[in-house]
């Protein structure tokens, strides 16, 4: 038998490196472009820019150095003129002042009305230029015109506006030239550039120095003198700076302009203005007025040369750095070319087989598993074999992922792992998953566990109470049958958690859901919905006599002493628990209807005397239509104005005078009259309109002091106080509230006091702290109806109050003890620095009880009922007794 041959595999074709073609490709762009082109461009667009930037501020300086050129030859006719107006001056020409008109009158056709025409010329050319130098220029001729109507009238000030017109316009030429020398251009253009600058600051001086002179002559002051002075001195510096520092060009046609008879005539006029003791000739105005026309013209042909040098070199530079950028522009285009070239030969070396390798990588990220060819260069066929090697270790995962996905765990190809470090990592991982599985369905079954019962007690918790009622209600209308809810309300719970902790009142609750799970029947389900809230839920219920054997039974298991963990053996504390039922209507599925029923039957309960049970029945449930009714209309009444304020004077006793106010709650029903506000603030109070409602009696209360004020009389200046619930206090926007009517009002905070009752500061566990932060605000706090309530008189020392208001029950009482007991609060108060108001004033024997007693204020129908604002009256201490026997509202 012929043994098989053995197949040896063929060898791979040399090709060439990938690396030495990108390289190739990619250093072309990147060093030819990156390094001539970005560098070199840049560089000559930069010379190129700043010679045409510098060209353009030149232009401008030129421009705005002919308009104060003109202003300045303006200036010598113009005040010459307002000069010879002056006595001073006509005594030292010796000219009568009909002379002086002769002369004017032949300076003014020749002189005057040229020069201004000249400077309205200059100002035109210069705004038709570019919209910055217009901007510039824009209010020169109000300004020139201010100059010219102040120099008639008076030399001084007129002398002043076109000093600084002419300073302001030096300025503008100096900052363009400035700006263009700031470029950092070199070479022969930045030595233009400084010569004229230095020819633009000899010219606007030689302006500056005429203008100084006629100062001089139109006033002598040392002033005046001292700027001729400094002016003079100044520009001969300046002229010296022109001839030795500029272009020898430009120095000698300086020198030439210098040289001049007009120039030579007006220099010995201005030097011998330097002498102390010289005076100012008619002659010598004469030469300066027609001298500094000539020099100032010569002068301004030096400068125009000097600008037309800059104008000349900038526009060179410009043109050199175009050159040089069309030069670098070509050989950019050449490389560009050339790695165009290069490209495409790269192209057909590696485009093919890159382009084959990089669709099959496309399918393979699309999940196509397909053969990958080995071609190309070296470093392409490299990348496919790894390819390759990962199609094929992906198909081995695909096949293992297939068996997880069909539910064979267990199966071969699952448990053995594919070659490799990543078939290791894939078994480590497909391990891992198996775990998680079943982690993942434990973790779910203990989160849905977590989400439908209350961590405390275990109990089905709210959510899971209406899910369980609304499935028990469905079951009941299948089979005709109905359903119970037992509502339990645990009596004096919050005693026990405030007396002894959260600890301890989480333990009772604890306690107290086990008992009720030994008191059910089996099929029974207990649930907590929060708080001290318990509901059991009872199916297949026959009559109602069942339900409340049942609650009787929880109230007495509840009602048993508990012993709590940290209080001593002998030490237990008792609860009760007040319980509604309520009963489902066959055919009825609302779960949330069902709850509140009961959860109302419970309120009843409680309302009853705790520790019973209640049923919710058909006149439960038209007491609770009504009060939604009530409530609706309430909040509906709020909304469109039904509800005023009513105020009841508080008089101070010591003075006998009305000091401040309470304000009343008062609903004008449309159709029902005036409702008494115990008949629709409990409603209010039982839900969250009671903050609403209190809302808008601090705002209304506070707008109404205002009110008072503005009319005056013996309403204004008083105090104002508001009853806050406590189901308004204990939330966290009072605050809010009561800063917001203040600011609204303008009102001081002191003039506010804020009522509570002696209830809340139990009940209410944010109220000290909310207190407190009212004290802080200025507002003053007062306790409504104390003696009521549960506060002991050594806790006033550490309430945030200032204010007791003593019960009507104990002011009215004819008993002996609460007399005492009225003088004995009265006492303790003033113990503790608070004041004190007596409520329910009606007899005169009553409030000299209270002024023996050293009462600080009181209030009752002895003095004045509640009435609306306008028909408060000025409410005294009555002179006689007086017997109110009217009932109160």
């Amino acid at each position: 038998m012929t043994p098989a041959r053995t197949r040896l595999p063929r060898r791979p074709r040399r090709s060439r490196p990938l690396q030495s073609t990108l390289l190739a490709l990619v250093l072309v762009p990147v060093v030819g472009l990156s390094a001539v082109a970005v560098v070199g461009v840049d560089d000559r667009l930069g010379h190129a820019r700043d010679a045409e930037t510098a060209l353009h501020e030149v232009r401008t300086a030129v421009a705005l150095d002919d308009v104060r050129s003109a202003v300045g030859q303006e200036v010598v006719p113009v005040l010459g003129a307002a000069a010879l107006r002056q006595p001073r001056v006509l005594a030292a020409f010796g000219l009568t002042p009909e002379a002086a008109e002769r002369i004017l009158s032949e300076r003014t056709t020749s002189g005057s009305a040229g020069s201004t025409a000249a400077t309205d010329a200059a100002v035109a050319a210069a705004r038709t230029g570019d919209a910055a130098r217009a901007a510039v220029v824009a209010a020169l001729p109000e300004r020139l015109l201010q100059a010219r109507t102040m120099t008639a009238g008076d030399v001084d000030t007129g002398l002043a506006l076109y000093d600084h017109l002419l300073s302001d316009l030096t300025t503008q030429v100096n900052a363009h030239l400035k700006e263009a020398r700031s470029l950092g251009l070199e070479g022969d253009l930045a030595s233009a550039l400084a010569d004229l600058q230095r020819v633009s600051r000899a010219s606007a001086l030689a302006s500056h120095e005429i203008t100084a002179y006629l100062g001089t002559v139109a006033d002598a002051q040392t002033v005046h003198r001292r700027d001729f002075l400094r002016v003079w001195g100044a520009y001969q510096q300046a002229s010296a700076d022109v001839v030795a520092l500029t272009d020898p060009a430009i120095a000698a046609d300086w020198s030439a302009a210098e040289e001049s008879v007009s120039s030579q005539r007006l220099d010995e006029v201005l030097a011998a203005t330097t002498d102390r003791d010289a005076t100012t000739t008619l002659a010598g105005l004469t030469v300066v007025g027609m001298g500094s026309a000539d020099r100032d013209a010569a002068l301004r042909a030096v400068l125009a040369r000097a600008a037309a040098v800059v104008v000349d070199e900038a526009q060179a530079q410009a043109d050199v750095a175009r050159r040089e950028l069309q030069q670098l522009l070509v050989l950019c285009g050449l490389v560009v070319a050339a790695t165009l070239v290069g490209t495409l030969v790269v192209r057909r070396v590696i485009a093919g087989p890159l382009g084959r390798l990089a669709e099959q990588s496309r399918s393979v990220a699309a999940g196509e598993l397909v053969d990958v060819q080995e071609q190309g260069p070296t470093e392409v066929r490299v990348v496919a074999q790894g390819l390759a090697a990962a199609v094929d270790t992906l198909r081995r995962v695909q096949v293992q992922a297939e068996a997880i996905a069909a539910g064979e765990l267990d199966c071969e190809v699952v448990r053995t792992p594919v070659p490799g470090p990543l078939g290791q990592i894939v078994h480590a991982s497909v391990t891992q998953v198996l775990a998680a599985f079943h982690e993942r369905e434990q973790l779910q079954a203990d989160l849905a566990h977590q989400a439908a019962h209350d961590a405390l007690t275990e109990l089905p918790n709210r959510a899971q109470t209406l899910v369980l009622t609304e499935r028990a209600l469905h079951r009941a209308a299948r089979q005709g049958s109905r359903v119970g809810l037992l509502f339990l309300d645990l009596d004096h719970f919050k005693a026990v958690n405030d007396s002894f902790g959260h600890a301890a009142g989480d333990e009772l609750l604890r306690t107290a859901a086990a008992r009720m799970h030994a008191t059910v029947r089996g099929g029974d389900v207990v649930c907590r919905l929060g708080g001290d809230e318990f509901v059991v839920l009872v199916e297949g219920v026959e009559d109602e006599k069942g339900l409340v054997d049942l609650g009787e039974r929880l109230i007495t298991a509840l009602s048993a002493p508990v012993a709590l963990a940290g209080l001593p053996q002998a030490q237990h504390v008792r609860v009760g628990a007040s319980v509604g039922v309520a009963v489902s209507v066959p055919g009825t599925l609302d779960a949330e209807r069902l709850v509140r029923d009961a959860d109302a039957a419970a309120y009843r309960a409680k309302g009853a005397g705790r520790g019973v049970v209640e049923v919710f029945d058909d006149e439960l449930r038209a007491e609770l239509s009504a009060r939604t009714e009530l409530e609706t209309a309430l909040r509906s009444g709020l909304d469109s104005g039904e509800l005023v304020l009513y105020y009841q004077p508080v008089l101070d006793l010591e003075t006998g005078r009305t000091k401040s106010v309470e304000a009343l709650v008062r609903w004008i029903r449309p159709g029902h009259g005036l409702v008494p506000p115990d008949a629709f603030i409990p409603v209010a109070e039982a839900s969250s309109l009671v903050c609403d409602l209190g809302r808008w009696a601090l705002a209304e209360a506070t707008a109404q002091l205002v009110r008072w004020d503005a009319e005056g009389g013996h309403r204004g200046g008083l105090d104002v106080a508001v009853n806050i619930s406590g189901r308004h206090l204990a939330q966290a926007h009072l605050l809010d509230d009561v800063t917001d009517a203040l600011t609204a009002s303008g009102i001081h905070p002191n003039r506010l006091t804020v009522e509570i009752t002696e209830t809340v500061l139990v009940d209410e566990p944010l109220a000290l702290e909310h207190l407190r932060s009212l004290r802080e605000l200025g507002v003053r706090v007062a306790i409504d109806d104390f003696g009521t309530g549960y506060t002991s008189i050594g806790q006033l020392s550490r309430l945030p109050v200032d204010v007791l208001k003593i019960d009507r029950s104990f002011v009215s009482s004819p008993e002996a003890g609460n007399a005492d007991l009225v003088r004995l609060l009265i006492s303790a108060a003033h113990s503790f620095s608070l004041g004190v108001v007596a409520e329910g004033v009606e007899e005169d024997g009553q409030l000299s009880a209270l002024l023996a007693a050293s009462c600080d204020a009181a209030q009752g129908y002895l003095f004045a009922r509640p009435v609306p604002p306008s028909e408060l009256p000025a409410a005294e201490l009555p002179a006689t007794p007086v017997l109110v026997t009217e009932p109160r509202t």
